[in-house]
């Protein structure tokens, strides 16, 4: 993409900053930047990214056009709109750009997933959302990307069930190889499951840790961090099936709620 294909796509982002300044937003999580500012924020990360994967360096002019033009369109009784066959153009640029950072072989998660923030975003207005102009595709190849890459890095990982069949039962990904009761303890899975049961006095547990990038052990991976794991929540267990992650070990404990105990190790086969 040339220097002249990021100022159309730049144009094209302000008038949808525009349209969006216009209208309704949707609710806003608490403790979150207003909407607005996070849709500046991922304009500028994406035209940066788009120019440094070209060699070029970012030029500071686009987001000071962005700048002005959404205070120039605070005082205008119309509002500039782009028409389906410029939204889809935009998209498809998206597109393309995630496919050019996959590509590089780095991992450029976190810029594809600006890109996954701000399609979110795009589906949630009327006049985007509900048109032919291939966003639902993209946002689903996003998706993709983004579990396809994360099976790919080198991390360990536990799935833990806590609960049993007579009885609430609830699983989560956490980071690392969990394998006793302090450990199982100390996750906010069995912190908010206690909590909200404190009438189970014993909670069965079935941990079960698994690495990526195909590799037979734990050895020579690293801990899953948060942005890992929020993207193996997307899917939930169906992360586990994706090529690349192999379970390395696992084994059963039972917690008991009343006290922490060191409680029986696991035999693991790492």
């Amino acid at each position: 993409m040339d220097r002249q294909k990021i100022f159309t796509t730049a144009d094209r982002l302000t008038t949808y900053a525009i349209e969006r300044q216009a209208g309704m937003e949707r609710h806003l999580p608490p403790n979150t930047p207003p909407w607005a500012e996070q849709r500046r924020f991922w304009t500028d990360a994406i035209l940066q990214g788009m120019a440094r994967l070209e060699g070029l360096e970012p030029d500071h002019r686009l987001m000071e056009q962005y700048d002005q033009r959404l205070e120039d369109a605070h005082n205008c009784a119309a509002v500039e709109t782009l028409p389906v066959n410029e939204q889809t153009a935009l998209i498809h640029d998206l597109s393309r750009y995630v496919s050019a950072l996959e590509a590089t072989g780095d991992d450029r998660r976190r810029q594809i997933d600006v890109v996954g923030k701000l399609l979110g975003d795009m589906i949630t207005h009327r006049s985007w959302g509900l048109t032919d102009n291939g966003l639902s595709s993209t946002r689903e190849q996003v998706e993709s990307t983004l579990l396809r890459m994360t099976a790919q890095m080198p991390i360990r990982f536990t799935r833990v069930l806590l609960g049993g069949e007579r009885g609430p039962c609830e699983s989560d990904f956490v980071s690392g190889s969990v394998t006793d009761a302090d450990a199982v303890k100390a996750t906010a899975l069995y912190e908010r499951v206690s909590q909200q049961y404190p009438e189970v006095t014993e909670w069965p547990s079935i941990c079960t840790v698994y690495v990526g990038r195909g590799l037979d052990s734990a050895w020579g991976t690293t801990d899953a961090s948060d942005f890992d794991l929020g993207i193996m929540r997307e899917v939930g267990d169906r992360f586990l099936n994706l090529p690349g992650i192999r379970f390395v070990g696992g084994g059963e404990l039972k917690i008991p709620a009343e006290e922490l105990t060191q409680g029986p190790q696991m035999n693991l086969t790492m």
